[in-house]
């Protein structure tokens, strides 16, 4: 079964590539700087969250952790987003 962020799961450096990105574009559009970095930040946390995981219990195939972390990204995402395009707007 595929998952929006099942392709993710066990991938720390998969994760802080997008959290690269979420920087850059931080960096680029100072307008959402907030929005943007505050997104960078929580994949950081999440790829060093999710190396943890790997590290202590990589066996773990029930990952209930992820019903509070992928929507809490999705809506940092979203939240990003909305802050990029308004800012085009203005």
């Amino acid at each position: 079964m595929w998952t929006t962020f099942g392709w993710l799961i066990g991938r720390p450096p998969v994760i802080l590539l997008i959290a690269g990105l979420w920087a850059l574009a931080a960096l680029g559009l100072p307008g959402s700087r907030r929005a943007l970095t505050t997104n960078s930040l929580a994949w950081i946390t999440f790829a060093v969250w999710e190396a943890l995981v790997q590290a202590v219990t990589p066996e773990a195939n029930i990952r209930v952790d992820l019903l509070l972390i992928t929507p809490l990204l999705s809506g940092l995402g979203l939240w990003g987003l909305v802050a990029i395009l308004w800012r085009k707007r203005r």
